[in-house]
């Protein structure tokens, strides 16, 4: 199973809570937080009964890093803690001497990243910057460049190390007007699927003073916070922010708290680590940020053995029952369902996936009409009453259910005939508008055969190395077969 990493925003403003001997590294900006894209819809996991009531990543830790007087805090919680601990993770390491071997650099990510006139590690890093570094970059071994090293090196030099510890990809999956409870759900939800989080706090002198276990804000220091939300939402913009990793989770411990480890070193909380009450922290957050494991760039990563599930529901009918369809899946080339009922135009529905393991998801509508073309439907975009666009990313975490739409539905058109409903999941990411356009070429032919000449380059798996159920949507990759995608082609009988 493939493991994530999460990355989150919190709050600080320098003319509320400056401290002199501190200095923040994470700049809180909505816009660089929106260009990031957002985690797929997945319905939240709620409870007890769906929730382990606690877990943690810390034996995966390496030893707490004190920033110091640099603005790095950003590069050290995702550089340092996060991608060391998905390393760890990856390699099933406990050992913390084997750990500490193998930590990578949080210079090399805030140097990549930094903005200019930046000498001496001071400003901060905006989110979007360093998480395309990581994404697109890499990181580098701490070995290979200590922390602190601002402006000592020739970091070019260090790329084709770098790309060695890509990730697969970066989401934001908090929206800025989320409330406190659903951020303690999405939290806790995301800890779950691997990996730690990274958060940065509007943080008062009590929390870099903490010398006990427990950080709990004070009365004066949330009524400063309600200023500053104001302040932000009316701009846009809110100063600087300190990122701090969140090692997991206890719902007994304090009455529910999430596990930190700061970067201030051992001398701060309990030896570097402390706990936060769950609405503590999500009172104080604003921006998350989740990371992927990386995929190998191989062809055949990890098809053998993937699993995935889907499953339609009607708006006020729930289920809508379909079966395998032989004949359409030996032209098709591909898994092809059919809907039992026909449906007719207005009827509204949307659909469920839940997989094995991370892989990325497109899917795709069309009808039988000659000319018809094969607009994209996942992932999709968002226009935000600002003007600007936000754009929602392919890649589902192992484990989770996908619902798309997540709050509205599919809603058929008035054209009647046979509709077409296209989904893949593959393991890289897929050029959609070359799919489409290849589909406009493919003049000839049913809409299946069209669809098979489309997907042949891309490599799809032989639907004949597929196990599937005839009555619902769920199959099984055999072990050892290749290629890139599995294709699944529903059709629905519209009347």
């Amino acid at each position: 199973m493939k493991l994530i990493c999460v990355v989150f925003g919190l709050l600080f403003s320098l003319p509320l809570f400056a401290q002199e001997e501190f200095t923040y590294g994470l700049i809180m900006d909505d816009e660089s937080y929106l260009r990031i894209p957002a985690k797929p819809p997945v319905i939240q996991k709620r409870g007890l009964r769906q929730l382990p009531p606690s877990l943690s990543y810390e034996a995966y830790c390496p030893r707490p890093l004190d920033q110091g007087k640099h603005g790095t805090c950003l590069a050290i919680a995702l550089g340092y803690y996060l991608r060391t601990i998905m390393e760890a993770r990856r390699l099933d390491l406990k050992n913390p001497a084997e750990i500490n071997k193998l930590a990578f650099s949080p210079t090399y990510l805030y140097e990549e990243a930094k903005l200019q006139n930046d000498p001496y590690c001071q400003k901060g890093l905006p989110i979007d910057s360093a998480t395309n570094v990581i994404r697109n970059l890499g990181i580098i071994p701490y070995s290979a460049l200590g922390y602190p090293a601002c402006s000592q090196a020739n970091i070019r030099k260090f790329r084709s190390q770098a790309k060695n510890y890509r990730v697969a990809e970066s989401q934001r999956f908090f929206r800025l007007d989320d409330p406190v409870t659903e951020k303690v759900s999405k939290l806790k939800n995301t800890l779950t699927e691997g990996l730690p989080v990274v958060i940065s706090m509007l943080v008062p002198p009590s929390f870099f003073q903490l010398k006990t276990a427990l950080w709990e804000p004070k009365d004066a220091d949330v009524a400063l916070l309600k200023t500053r939300l104001g302040e932000l939402q009316a701009s846009g913009k809110s100063g600087m922010g300190h990122a701090i990793c969140v090692l997991g989770y206890d719902d007994q411990k304090f009455g529910g708290a999430f596990r930190i480890v700061n970067s201030q070193g051992t001398g701060w909380g309990d030896k570097g680590f402390g706990w936060v009450k769950y609405n503590d922290l999500a009172t104080f957050t604003r921006y998350g940020v989740q990371l992927y494991q990386p995929m190998t760039e191989t062809a055949t990563y990890q098809i053998g053995g993937f699993k995935a599930d889907v499953s339609f529901e009607q708006v006020g009918r729930g289920d809508m029952p379909l079966h395998f369809d032989e004949a359409a899946s030996k032209t098709a080339g591909m898994l092809v369902y059919r809907m039992d009922k026909p449906n007719v135009s207005g009827d509204k529905f949307k659909f469920l996936i839940n997989n094995d393991r991370q892989a990325y998801l497109f899917a795709f509508g069309t009808d039988e009409r000659p000319n018809s073309d094969l607009p994209q439907l996942f992932p999709y975009s968002e226009n935000r009453p600002d003007g600007m666009v936000v754009d929602f990313s392919p890649l589902m975490p192992a484990n989770a259910t996908v619902a798309y739409p997540p709050t509205s539905a599919i809603e058929l058109d008035s054209n009647t005939g046979t509709d077409y409903f296209l989904l893949l999941f593959a393991n890289h990411p897929v050029e959609t508008s070359r799919i489409s356009q290849a589909f406009q070429r493919a003049t000839g032919g049913s809409v299946p055969e069209r669809l098979r000449k489309t997907l042949l380059p891309e490599k799809p798996i032989d639907y004949a190395r597929i196990r599937y159920e005839s009555n619902r949507i769920a199959f099984t990759v055999e072990p050892g077969a290749s290629g890139n995608l599995v294709p699944v082609l529903i059709l629905i009988d519209h009347r």
